[in-house]
């Protein structure tokens, strides 16, 4: 959802961030920035729109809520005791819209962050009614954290032109472990081909996945490193228990036994194991698993 954020600044700094939902509706949100050690109860939020016209039918909801005004260029106040005139109106002038807060003191509330949402009865609203428009907002209760806190406050400001930039999604790429089953007289092939998994896949890189965080969907790179050497892709490597294995860069690979398991007796299996790496860091196993076919003059063979 695209959103803009701002800082209408003084003595107090409050955020607006203002995010387009997809009904159709502007959710706003303010919040009283801490960090200067200065507060303030918020009390309303004063704006323009783009189109004057869209003052007509606008409708307001939130739980901090208590009333609203709504007239294109002619705002200054919402009910007796909220107002933002003086240096604010003298220099952005009158306002088409303003939602108040609370009440007017916090001896009941105190409100340091609130959200409501803006609609209209008619027409779907987007953040191009807000861009480069003039906001105001009103606070009571201004003081120190913990202090007295008996001054008030109007501050005026200009929203940002263009929305938010979002983050650039960070792409993740996640190795997974794969299989292979083969018997003690394995050898590298001759011929140009390669092996299969256990998975009847022919590279190790077909359960890999990437995801950017928002949509998922299966690798789509290279091999860039064996047994924790990047130079030993497409190279001869030597397995944990025994064994050799080339993986290539498409993650097609040939194994061999090496003889390595020619102790074998019928029915006995061993294991090895090879590592690999794929472009983004994530590592993966190759599990191999060497299935003996007996010795001469046994009476069963695979």
């Amino acid at each position: 959802m695209a959103s803009l954020t701002f800082e209408l600044s003084d003595v107090v700094n409050v955020v607006v961030t203002v995010t387009e939902l997809d009904d159709g509706t502007l959710q706003f949100t303010l919040s009283v920035d801490e960090s200067t050690g200065t507060i303030g109860d918020l009390n309303a939020l004063y704006f323009d729109l783009a189109d004057d016209s869209l003052t007509n039918g606008l409708q307001v909801s939130g739980t901090d809520v208590t009333d609203e005004n709504f007239s294109a260029d002619k705002v200054t106040k919402i009910d007796s005791f909220t107002n933002i005139n003086g240096e604010v109106v003298n220099e952005y002038g009158k306002f088409d819209g303003g939602v108040q807060l609370g009440t007017s003191g916090m001896a009941t509330d105190d409100i340091q962050e609130t959200t409501f949402i803006l609609s209209h009865e008619s027409q779907d609203l987007t953040l191009d009614d807000i861009l480069a428009q003039d906001f105001a907002v009103r606070l009571t209760s201004v003081g120190e954290i913990d202090g007295s806190r008996d001054d008030s406050l109007k501050i005026g400001g200009t929203s940002p032109d263009t929305p938010d930039q979002p983050d650039e999604p960070v792409l993740t790429n996640t190795a997974n472990n794969d299989a292979l089953t083969v018997l003690e007289n394995e050898g590298f092939e001759t011929d140009g081909t390669t092996d299969t998994l256990s998975t009847g896949e022919l590279s190790v890189l077909a359960n890999d996945t990437s995801t950017d965080g928002v949509d998922n969907f299966i690798y789509n790179g290279d091999v860039i490193g064996v047994n924790g050497d990047a130079n030993a892709v497409a190279q001869i490597v030597d397995g944990s228990n025994g064994g050799q294995l080339m993986i290539y860069a498409d993650g097609t690979f040939d194994f061999s036994a090496n003889g390595d398991f020619d102790a074998l007796n019928n029915f006995e299996s061993a294991n090895t194991s090879f590592d690999y790496q794929i472009e983004g860091g994530s590592t993966a196993t190759v599990d191999v698993t060497v299935l003996g076919i007996g010795l001469p003059g046994d009476d069963i063979f695979f």
